[in-house]
């Protein structure tokens, strides 16, 4: 619900309020949602009616559901960083030659953001979609990106999100974790041992920029029957191999960028 707040506009909250809920239980009809949100079904319909108008809503048969219209914004916004076409090229190639799931993220507002997963052959039905958010202690990808960002920069982080349980293995203590991205810097990788999902492991090293700051991450992920200790080392050395690349190629397209 808005907050009351003076420095923000409580129907844009209320908008975002019933996107984000919409995206729980789409398609729906307009009384289920009115329940969901906890709002008026007439003041959820005017704001339904506006974001229909203005094409980031879809009604049909009386249901709605969101529009493709956010794969443009999505897209449009993503295209931003400067290393995205080297990540998406990237996540692509790993994992036609993996057969696994590999992921690029980037952290965002304390969050762990999906820019790019493609699903290989072995790879099991992945419905993690593009641009899902999520506790950045939560994954490898995470955990990688989080290591290598300024000690006061990880404090405010844990500060405003905490750090919840996804499962019973994941760090909840701020000791804890900055005992283990300690361990992440020098090794320069990280690992999600089911943390974030039961039977679900995986690996992630940093992608780092000419200045030695971190950008993003890239990683696999897989089931723990199949990703031992011996598999996850040979992906490790596949993503080592693919962060040089990566992080080489970034470099001499800013340069380039810089001299012309």
């Amino acid at each position: 619900m808005p907050t009351g707040n003076d420095k923000t506009i409580g129907a844009v909250e209320t908008a975002f309020e019933i996107l984000s809920a919409l995206g729980e239980v789409e398609p729906t009809g307009l009384s289920d949602l009115a329940s969901a949100v906890e709002i008026p079904t007439s003041t959820t319909y005017i704001h339904l009616n506006t974001l229909v108008e203005q094409g980031f809503v879809v009604k049909e048969s009386g249901q709605y559901r969101r529009s493709f219209r956010f794969l443009e914004v999505g897209g449009s916004v993503r295209q931003q960083l400067s290393i995205a076409r080297l990540l998406r090229n990237k996540v692509e190639e790993l994992s036609n030659t993996t057969g696994e799931i590999v992921g690029a993220g980037i952290e965002e507002n304390g969050k762990r953001v999906i820019l790019y997963r493609s699903t290989g052959e072995k790879a099991a039905a992945d419905e993690i979609p593009i641009g899902n958010h999520t506790e950045m202690h939560w994954t490898s990808l995470g955990k990688a990106i989080l290591a290598y960002l300024p000690e006061d920069r990880r404090r405010h982080i844990v500060e405003r999100h905490g750090l919840p349980e996804g499962t019973s293995e994941t760090l909840t203590t701020f000791t804890d974790l900055e005992r283990e991205l300690s361990r992440i810097r020098q090794q320069g990788y990280a690992i999600d041992d089911e943390e974030h999902l039961r039977g679900i492991r995986g690996v992630a090293v940093p992608i780092l920029d000419g200045d030695e700051n971190v950008i993003a991450s890239i990683g696999i992920t897989g089931p723990r029957d199949r990703f031992t200790p011996g598999y996850m080392a040979e992906l490790l050395n596949i993503l080592q191999y693919s962060k040089n690349e990566i992080e080489v190629r970034n470099q001499y397209y800013e340069y380039s960028s810089i001299d012309g």
